[in-house]
């Protein structure tokens, strides 16, 4: 597979993940991912990996525990 099909493909995976966002009830939930997948999408590269486990226990959260966020602090 060449670099440019890999590429493609990753595409169309974010966008797969982009429209299931639709369906999560939380709204701050649905930013963070939609900004993660835009992060990824316009710079597609290896994320680090501190930010790889951050992003991946929230995933794990999320998944394991599917309940709203706390409310945001008031400033």
């Amino acid at each position: 597979m060449t670099g440019s099909a890999d590429a493609s493909s990753d595409s169309a995976i974010l966008e797969e993940i982009r429209g299931l966002t639709d369906s999560l009830s939380d709204e701050r939930t649905q930013g963070i991912l939609l900004s993660v997948i835009d992060a990824v999408a316009l710079n597609p590269q290896p994320l680090p990996p501190r930010f790889q486990e951050i992003f991946q226990s929230f995933v794990d959260a999320v998944a394991l525990n599917p309940q709203p966020l706390p409310p945001e602090p008031s400033g």
